[in-house]
């Protein structure tokens, strides 16, 4: 009889922020397929928050080993375009391209994924992140809606929705079964509006402007780079095809 040799196929995944709203479900994920599993996660994690101390738990007990340490995570839209992006998101998104390009020049073979919008976050609130849940009688729409971006389920990262902000007003009415009210707001009160909110709705803000209405981002396009130095670009679903 040939000996099972399954096992040795098996990667080694080590998950950064696997406390997190994804980190927990791709650990999970690892896991399940039998891989064998490290997440790396802040030293002050378990004490700060109890339910992420039971979540640490019920990964070690699964056979998950811990790796204490911080790395940066980053959502929304790519942070290669931090340059072309209002403050705050520039110099905070700033920050987070300046570890990718760190991780270029030590040579280490990598995979980025752009993960864009959290479909949890923006699609309750119909792409407003002020809203407090889904319209009711009116909505608020940035620029003129017709610019289409990615909108992705945390729990499958490479399920990605291409969507407008017209679409998905259209989704809810449809939802709702009645017209709702369109607050327009255009690019230069948006703009005006992120330079007075304060933080964390200014940085919020400035990444709507930069993938709902100016269109920096340009989500509609490959965003996934792959690779420690090739800059090759990869559509997310593509690297997840065998």
């Amino acid at each position: 009889m040939a000996k099972d040799n399954s096992a040795k196929m098996l990667s080694s995944i080590l998950v950064i922020g696997g406390t997190g709203m994804i980190g927990q479900h791709l650990v999970t994920a690892s896991l399940d397929a039998g891989h064998p599993t490290a997440v790396l996660v802040r030293p002050a994690t378990a004490d700060a928050d109890a339910g992420k101390a039971k979540l640490i738990e019920a990964f070690q007990s699964c056979g998950a080993r811990l790796v204490y340490r911080f790395l940066p995570s980053e959502y929304g839209c790519d942070v290669e375009l931090a340059e072309q992006m209002l403050e705050p998101a520039r110099s905070i998104l700033g920050a987070k391209r300046r570890v990718r390009e760190a991780v270029r020049a030590a040579g280490i073979p990598h995979t980025i994924i752009s993960s864009n919008w959290f479909q949890g976050f923006l699609l309750p609130r119909a792409g407003n992140p002020e809203a407090n849940g889904p319209p009711d009688n009116s909505v608020t729409i940035f620029g003129d809606g017709k610019l289409q971006v990615f909108f992705v389920n945390k729990k499958d990262m490479a399920a990605e929705n291409l969507c407008s902000l017209d679409k998905l007003v259209s989704l809810c009415e449809n939802k709702i079964g009645k017209t709702l009210k369109k607050i327009y707001v255009r690019e230069e009160e948006l703009v005006k509006k992120v330079q007075e909110s304060p933080f964390p709705l200014n940085f919020q803000l400035a990444v709507v402007h930069a993938t709902l209405v100016a269109g920096k981002a340009k989500l509609t396009e490959k965003t996934t780079t792959n690779g420690a130095s090739s800059g090759e670009r990869v559509e997310a679903t593509e690297l997840y095809l065998t």
